[in-house]
């Protein structure tokens, strides 16, 4: 399952720019390794891609970001590690599963796993705040990609901010994804 519908990126950030992007998203990579190491984190760096995904080969469960979406000047750490965090959570999750792909968690799951699990084991004390800024991150970039003809998004970008947010605060999924499963479930 990938985050957004695969647009590439258009300019390349200064040299110096995407060094400090490429540690900044290996050490996410550490930091998730230590956390869920029976997830394989994998940097497309040499892709325009701005784009994550969820996947499995055989039984093994990876998590891959590309090149585009590391570079990406509207994400920062929080962004990227909501983003990674968000990308573990079609992996473990839990109920409800993806209609159309029912080894992962749908996205709205896998959006309150990343906020009320995955950032917290991750992050710990630093976590809501860092679930904070990425989810407006996220949001942001998000938004800015919808609209394009072959995006039809099961969740709003509201709806999505709603979820992290709650999340991180240990409040219950709200109702807007309970109504967006349930739409995607009788298409």
């Amino acid at each position: 399952m990938s985050f957004f519908n695969w647009p590439a990126e258009e300019v390349l950030p200064s040299r110096r720019a995407q060094q400090h992007r490429r540690r900044v998203v290996l050490d996410l990579f550490s930091k998730f390794r230590d956390a869920f190491p029976e997830i394989t984190y994998e940097l497309v760096w040499a892709s325009a891609t701005i784009n994550s995904q969820a996947w499995t080969f055989g039984s093994r469960r990876y998590v891959r970001v590309y090149g585009g979406l590391a570079r990406h000047p509207k994400m920062t750490t929080p962004g990227l590690a909501l983003m990674v965090a968000h990308e573990t959570g079609h992996h473990l999750g839990g109920p409800p599963y993806d209609p159309a792909m029912p080894w992962i968690s749908w996205q709205g799951q896998a959006d309150y796993w990343a906020a009320s699990v995955g950032m917290k084991k991750v992050f710990g004390s630093r976590a809501h705040h860092m679930t904070d800024r990425g989810a407006k991150q996220i949001c942001e970039l998000y938004n800015a990609f919808i609209g394009r003809e072959e995006d039809e998004p099961d969740l709003s970008f509201e709806c999505r901010h709603e979820i992290f947010i709650a999340g991180a605060r240990g409040a219950l999924i709200p109702d807007c994804a309970h109504r967006a499963f349930e739409r995607l479930s009788n298409e």
